[in-house]
């Protein structure tokens, strides 16, 4: 079997853990404890975590947690999910740097620590492949997070991304580039482009975690937990690693599930 086939439910591997949770409080604050637990038993863990809407209440979580001093984040390793191809942290537009003020400035993390996509690289394929080195001599991310896009992609591994894909400039869907625009103020073009990890780097983690919130996203997690396991359905390979996946999602995102 190539990666490009899809994967008959015979061959799929089904033993996720899936919570079904009342509403987006109670994902953020589930996904919020899994990090907690994650870092609480790897202090130097290297860890990825997405952005977007859906895991901003996450964020609040880990913050305040944080700041009362109930976590201690400043050993963890981050390693960014994505970004926008030749955007980097000083521009107002790029993902990393609305990770930035979200998350890792109000955690404290030390810039040190923190690793991002090389989107800016004059050599996309060499330090695309550093990137993965470093997860690597980090001893390999012990916990990815990421949510689901309405196609289907994680992080920005689009449609047709293979499940053996490696960090790397990928053109966007213009679905995704709408999707994306819609969360600045004013008109703000989104780039046709993106650096993303690969679905192999995240399907490599020890522990995933896939948060998904909302009735927008029922018919598309029904696709990913319980259609054919494709690269038409990218976030559906997540299913191949078995118990590594936790799926956390609400009864809105859940109502199509059988």
């Amino acid at each position: 079997m190539t990666h490009n086939q899809a994967i008959g439910p015979s061959e799929a591997v089904t033993e996720l853990h899936l919570h079904v949770v009342a509403d987006y409080v109670e994902v953020s604050r589930l996904a919020a404890d899994v990090v907690t637990r994650v870092v609480q038993d790897n202090p130097e863990a290297a860890i990825t975590l997405p952005t977007g809407e859906t895991p901003r209440g996450m964020y609040q979580e880990l913050v305040r947690r944080i700041r009362e001093s109930a976590l201690d984040f400043s050993g963890v390793h981050f390693f960014s999910l994505d970004d926008y191809w030749g955007k980097g942290v000083d521009d107002e537009t790029s993902l990393t740097a609305w990770l930035n003020e979200i998350f890792l400035r109000p955690a404290n993390l030390d810039h040190d620590h923190v690793h991002v996509v090389p989107s800016l690289a004059s050599d996309p394929v060499q330090e695309a492949a550093a990137y993965e080195q470093e997860i690597e001599r980090r001893g390999g991310l012990k916990l990815a997070v990421v949510g689901l896009g309405p196609n289907g992609h994680v992080g920005f591994n689009e449609p047709g991304s293979t499940i053996d894909s490696r960090t790397r400039v990928v053109e966007l869907t213009q679905q995704s580039q709408n999707q994306n625009a819609a969360y600045y103020d004013g008109e703000k073009r989104i780039p046709d482009k993106a650096m993303t990890m690969g679905i192999g780097t995240i399907l490599d983690a020890d522990l995933i975690v896939l948060i998904v919130s909302g009735t927008a996203k029922a018919d598309i997690l029904k696709a990913t937990l319980e259609g054919p396991i494709s690269a038409d359905v990218p976030g559906s390979f997540l299913r191949t690693v078995g118990a590594r996946l936790i799926a956390i999602v609400d009864k809105d995102a859940a109502s199509n599930l059988s």
